[in-house]
């Protein structure tokens, strides 16, 4: 994405002098939750040449619509008047930190319409109001390629300005961020269906590891593709085991599970935490088990 010359943009550097003055502390950016959840790929391309300047931030390419989130707590404003950057978002984050989120989706179809609007429900996430708090990891955006990006593939222009100020380079941040199976809904309850390969099954500790490739949450049938994650889940005795047509299988089987064999666990109804959407050991529960 070429350099924002908007006033609004530009005005992001006003705390710059402030920042920046001797004696001044250097603002401090908190771990981030990853932005894009599901398939991303990037490098760091900040400072890179552009016909309007150097490159602001890092791009992330990644799928149509694909969830943008909270990198932390914060409150969001929605920008829409720039040609260059499209449909685009401003998260002000609780620690001072501002972030943009640059290229949204403005398309109704996979076609690259660019018939869209950047309204909640097209580049905003539905439901999402401007000058809304969010929470970190919560939904906030879908990514697209709007602005000078019509050609560009699809990804998010993702920049970091510490204490409001100058944009400084994402990539270390962005390689340190905590990244999410699924979005974080706050005061919502979620389902899941993992779908991949037995890793490991312990008929002791009553636990499933798998390599999940993709994954379906709900409410929303939200689907994420090429995740290659390891996930451990409990697996209490009351777990449903079967096979793919559907005969039951004692759940004392559990360790009995060979290494490569394809699963897909469904998750007990749960509370949607940020520590279950991050996967962490054990936070996920299993209420059905498929064997294939």
């Amino acid at each position: 994405m070429r350099r924002l010359l908007t006033p609004v943009v530009l005005a992001l550097t006003a705390g710059l002098a402030a920042a920046s003055a001797p004696g001044a502390a250097v603002p401090k950016v908190p771990q981030l939750i990853f932005p894009v959840v599901g398939k991303a790929t990037y490098f760091d391309d900040f400072g890179a040449a552009r016909g309007q300047g150097g490159h602001q931030g890092n791009d992330l390419m990644t799928t149509w619509r694909s969830p943008a989130v909270a990198v932390e707590a914060g409150k969001v404003k929605f920008h829409t008047t720039s040609a260059r950057a499209g449909c685009m978002l401003y998260l002000y984050g609780a620690s001072g930190t501002t972030y943009l989120y640059i290229h949204l989706n403005n398309d109704l179809t996979a076609k690259n319409d660019n018939k869209g609007k950047c309204v909640a429900g097209g580049s905003y996430w539905n439901g999402l109001k401007d000058g809304a708090r969010v929470a970190a990891g919560q939904p906030i955006a879908y990514n697209g390629n709007s602005g000078d990006a019509d050609q560009a593939g699809y990804h998010l222009h993702f920049e970091v300005h510490p204490a409001g100020g100058a944009a400084v380079s994402p990539f270390a941040y962005l390689n340190r961020a905590k990244k999410l199976l699924f979005p974080v809904q706050p005061d919502a309850n979620f389902t899941a269906a993992l779908r991949g390969n037995v890793v490991k099954a312990d008929g002791v500790a009553r636990s499933l590891t798998l390599m999940v490739d993709r994954l379906q949450s709900w409410p929303g049938g939200l689907r994420i593709t090429d995740l290659k994650r390891t996930v451990q889940l409990s697996v209490p005795p009351s777990v449903v085991i079967s096979n793919p047509l559907g005969a039951l299988i004692a759940s004392a089987q559990l360790a009995k599970l060979k290494k490569g064999q394809p699963a897909v666990a469904w998750t007990a109804i749960a509370p949607a935490t940020i520590e279950a959407a991050l996967g962490t050991p054990l936070m996920l529960s299993t209420e059905r088990l498929v064997i294939g």
